[in-house]
């Protein structure tokens, strides 16, 4: 967002590389951890544009606007220069999409603002003479956080088919290592910040190299290969694949001031973007709508302890998922999952069951080891 007006991806239709974040975790396992360490690494650099440009839950299209509309007419009056770039900072987006989902023009102003086109709201402004709000080229950046739970249950295969939740990059995180607070490491950041007055320092075209210009031709053939081998409630959220590779290339680019977008910058998008779809497929692995097939209890046992790696004790974990004591003991000898019996006082001992390390669930919701990633493994990787 921060260099979203100096940096393009095409000299024509003046589209910024934006990219758009969700980082989808359990209540407890570090959300907070991974915004705050990123601002960390940030703040020498874009941290100032960050926080004079963040807002938090627009719920509406015409919100969304109409925030964008105050902003450009206020930089420009008092700078000369109208400024349209902003961070939309969502903690809390599972309230947003329970509020969104009244609105209509929520996800079209989404579609919209990914590809830097005109925003416009229908509503005239009394205080205006009833002159509507038109921004043109605005650049809107979405971060937002949410649960597996709710993302299954709030972000909704509808919209998804209309092509708002393949604008933004799930990121799945299971397990985040404890850092003793309030410090954070030391972090070298003047290559950011060199890079970041490079950009200001003038409008820059991104370009693909040679080589890079072929890997992009071969990716777009993958995102084919991989959405002909879906079910439409995944392939969805997921048709904007080589272009979201194409996007983190073009900012990695950047982030070492150069407009040469290198094969090794795209090798890097693809593992980011790769995670990302390994993410969704994980998400979205049931069908959706009324009279979707019934999950089977080791499938619900896996997603259980997904989304809580510090376990679940198994008395729990069965009223939760429908499976029985058999069926957790099957998958403890299957190596699927670990019991582990403890003994706290005076009573029958608690058996505490954890997902193994290193194991991860594929679409069809069983175990798979990393590097399992569909998207790389359409690439021929």
């Amino acid at each position: 967002m921060a260099i979203s007006d100096r940096i393009f991806m095409d000299p024509r239709r003046k589209r910024s590389p934006l990219v758009s974040t969700v980082l989808v975790a359990g209540t407890g396992v570090g959300k907070n951890q991974v915004l705050q360490g990123a601002r960390h690494i940030m703040e020498d650099s874009i941290g100032v544009d960050l926080k004079i440009r963040e807002t938090s839950a627009i719920t509406s299209g015409a919100a969304l606007v109409d925030y964008l509309y105050d902003q450009m007419e206020a930089t420009e009056e008092a700078s000369g220069y109208p400024d349209k770039r902003v961070l939309v900072l969502d903690e809390e987006w599972k309230e947003t999409l329970i509020t969104v989902a009244r609105d209509r023009s929520y996800g079209s102003k989404i579609r919209q603002a990914w590809d830097c086109e005109t925003l416009r709201n229908t509503n005239k402004r009394k205080s205006n003479n009833d002159r509507p709000q038109v921004v043109h080229g605005a650049r809107v950046v979405f971060h937002c956080h949410i649960t597996p739970e709710d993302w299954a249950q709030y972000v909704s295969f509808k919209e998804a088919a209309g092509g708002s939740f393949n604008r933004y990059l799930p990121a799945l995180i299971q397990e985040m290592p404890l850092v003793r607070r309030p410090a954070m490491p030391e972090v070298d950041t003047s290559d950011l910040v060199a890079a970041f007055d490079w950009i200001r320092g003038g409008e820059h075209v991104m370009r693909l190299s040679k080589e890079a210009d072929h890997l992009d031709w071969v990716l777009r053939r993958a995102e084919r290969i991989l959405l002909k081998s879906l079910p439409a409630h995944q392939n969805v959220y997921l048709s904007r694949t080589a272009e979201q590779v194409r996007r983190v290339a073009a900012l990695l680019a950047c982030s070492v001031g150069e407009t040469r977008i290198s094969l090794d910058h795209m090798h890097a998008a693809v593992s980011f973007v790769g995670y990302s779809v390994d993410s969704v497929l994980t998400l979205t692995r049931d069908t959706p709508g009324r009279g979707r097939p019934k999950s089977k209890p080791e499938e619900r046992v896996v997603a259980e302890l997904t989304a809580h790696p510090g376990g679940i004790p198994s008395a729990k974990l069965q009223r939760m998922t429908g499976a029985h004591a058999a069926d957790l003991d099957h998958m403890a000898n299957e190596g699927l999952i670990t019991i582990e019996v403890i003994k706290d006082g005076p009573g029958r001992p608690t058996r505490l069951c954890r997902l193994n390390k290193g194991l991860r669930k594929s679409s069809a919701g069983t175990p798979m080891p990393s590097g399992g990633n569909p998207f790389l493994q359409a690439l021929g990787i």
